[in-house]
């Protein structure tokens, strides 16, 4: 696998503040993506700065990540999910006066998930779930990827990979394969579990994995194979991170997200829609999706769900879902 051309020479517009940048294709991006905090997060600095945080103390911006050093400039500020702690917003805008801020879900909001009531500017919240902007009242962006990685992947035919958590899909998963495995599909479908309970253990069964894989890892098990499966949670209608890998790998593409049918890249010779029953999935069906050629993407997709597209998405007032 080729190597990736690495950060940029000229200083970025924009930064992003994630949790953890080692993850996914962000390595990629150095200069743009920034940790959300300079401590490591089990140490006693860390819990310092909890304190600080729930006794409302000056001084917690002196445990964030290097952004603080780098606000000079910049147009916008993304900050992702988990990476979000009060009083940044404000920080941010008094270091850089015209610097737009934007709270950035790619994660479901979940009841413990509270972020966005704390962030002051209501008007400035996104979200990649339609279904999460229409209850919030959130704004509309959609996951993005880096032309960095584009690849024109073909991989060998009929190869399936899947890594993912349990998140209550195991079984559905296990099922799935079994049926995938009749039609020709070569599967490998994996859900990663540190848990030590060995009768949980047995549930997952071949599924089982001790380990994620890193993202270069992960690349090379996708070169080898020609489709991706996207096994998305119960009402998630987000697009997610193996929707843009197929994109701009070249993959076709099983999923279980019905909202994919409404974006203007689905296409049948792709994108295979399973039921919302898979278990109702015919052979005749996957076995015509197999002998469909892949369509490449045209190259406005390719642009559309770039970083460079995607960033000048944020705008003040937002967005609202296309569909």
């Amino acid at each position: 696998m080729k190597k990736t051309n690495r950060g940029n020479t000229s200083a970025p517009d924009t930064l992003l503040i994630f949790e953890r940048p080692e993850l996914y294709f962000f390595p990629a991006l150095p200069d743009i993506v920034c940790p959300a905090f300079g401590v490591p997060q089990k140490s006693l600095r860390y819990l310092v700065y909890k304190a600080l945080c729930l006794l409302h103390l000056p001084g917690t911006h002196l445990f964030w990540g290097s952004w603080t050093k780098r606000l000079a400039g910049v147009k916008r500020v993304v900050i992702f999910d988990y990476g979000y702690q009060r009083g940044m917003k404000r920080y941010i805008r008094r270091k850089n006066p015209d610097c737009e801020v934007y709270l950035f879900f790619w994660n479901l909001i979940t009841p413990v998930r509270v972020n966005h009531r704390l962030f002051s500017d209501k008007r400035a919240i996104y979200s990649t779930d339609p279904g999460d902007c229409a209850r919030y009242r959130f704004y509309y962006n959609s996951i993005f990827y880096t032309r960095q990685y584009r690849r024109d992947w073909s991989g060998k035919k009929n190869r399936l990979f899947f890594i993912g958590h349990d998140k209550g899909r195991a079984g559905a998963l296990l099922a799935l394969k079994q049926k995938l495995t009749r039609a020709g599909i070569s599967c490998d479908i994996r859900i990663v579990s540190s848990s030590r309970d060995a009768s949980y253990i047995r549930t997952l069964g071949e599924l089982y994995s001790p380990r994620p894989l890193s993202y270069d890892e992960y690349l090379q098990q996708l070169e080898e194979c020609d489709i991706l499966l996207d096994f998305n949670q119960k009402g998630q209608r987000a697009l997610t991170m193996r929707v843009m890998e197929a994109i701009f790998l070249s993959k076709k593409l099983i999923t279980n997200n019905a909202a994919i049918q409404t974006f203007d890249f689905y296409s049948e010779d792709n994108i295979l829609l399973l039921p919302d029953d898979p278990a109702s999935l015919t052979l005749d069906a996957l076995r015509a999706f197999l002998e469909k050629p892949f369509v490449p993407y045209p190259q406005d997709v390719i642009d559309y769900y770039d970083f460079h597209a995607w960033k000048e998405r944020f705008v003040p007032g937002g967005r609202q879902p296309p569909h």
